[in-house]
C-alpha cells in the first residue's frame, strides 16, 4: 500500500532554521525550531530543494537492504533487493556544518534520542527564550536547558551524525544531521538494523 504525504515545504522566511532536531512549531513558546542560522537564499533551488513527496511502498521484495541520502536531492531512499520501496525528504547540515558525504553503517539506535549538543533554553511557562542553545549556554534565572528531540534516531558516526525525525523546511538546515520526514521515518527506523549500509552522495 502506497502511503504518500505531502513534504512541508515551510515558506521560507527571513532565517535559516540550523537545527540538527527539533520539534514541529505550533506557537511561540509552547515549541521551538532550535537554531537561528544564516539569511535564507533567494533562489533555494540552488541548495537543493527536497522533493514534494514521501512514500513508503514495502512491495515484499527481498533481499539486502541499504539506505542511499542524496544530499543534492534532498532525499533518502530505502532499498530492498536493489529496489527503492521508500523515499523520504530529508534536511542535511548547512553548508559551515555540511553532513559528510561517504560510506556508512548504522551504528545505533534510538527511537527517543535526545541530543547532546543541542537545545533551548525555555522558562517555567515553557516559552522558549533561547532557540539555538547548546548545554554551555548561560541560563537566565529560572530557565532550563531542553536537549533537542531527535527520535526514530539512526546513528552513522560516532561524533554525532545521524537520521532523525526533525523539521523540514525544504533545504538544508541541520546542523550536520540527516532530518528525515516523520511520516515515513518510522518505516525506516523500523526496516533498518545496526550494521546495515548508508551512502550519503553529493
Amino acid at each position: 500500500m502506497i502511503r504518500k504525504s505531502s513534504l512541508l515545504l515551510g515558506a521560507l522566511g527571513a532565517f535559516l532554521l540550523a537545527s540538527c532536531a527539533s520539534r514541529p512549531q505550533e506557537n511561540a513558546g509552547a515549541d521551538y525550531l532550535a537554531g537561528l542560522g544564516s539569511a535564507v537564499p533567494h533562489s533555494p533551488q540552488s541548495l537543493g530543494v527536497a522533493e514534494h513527496t514521501s512514500y513508503w511502498d514495502d512491495d515484499g521484495t527481498s533481499g539486502p537492504g541499504y539506505i542511499v541520502v542524496d544530499l543534492r536531492r534532498q532525499v533518502a531512499e530505502f532499498y530492498r533487493g536493489g529496489h527503492v520501496i521508500g523515499v523520504g525528504a530529508i534536511s542535511s547540515g548547512v553548508e559551515n556544518r555540511a553532513t559528510p558525504a561517504g560510506d556508512y553503517k548504522i551504528l545505533e539506535k534510538d527511537i527517543d534520542h535526545a541530543s547532546s549538543s543541542y537545545g533551548i533554553i525555555e522558562d517555567s511557562n515553557g516559552k522558549t527564550v533561547n532557540a539555538d542553545a547548546t548545554p554551555k549556554t548561560p541560563r537566565p534565572p529560572g530557565t532550563r536547558y531542553v536537549p533537542a528531540p531527535m527520535h526514530y534516531f539512526m546513528r552513522i558516526t560516532w561524533d554525532g551524525v545521524g537520521m532523525h525525525e526533525g523539521f523540514l523546511p525544504g533545504y538544508p538546515a541541520s546542523h550536520g544531521c540527516i532530518r528525515m520526514d516523520r511520516n515515513v521515518v518510522p518505516k525506516f527506523y523500523e526496516n533498518s538494523y545496526v550494521g546495515m549500509p548508508v551512502k550519503v552522495v553529493r
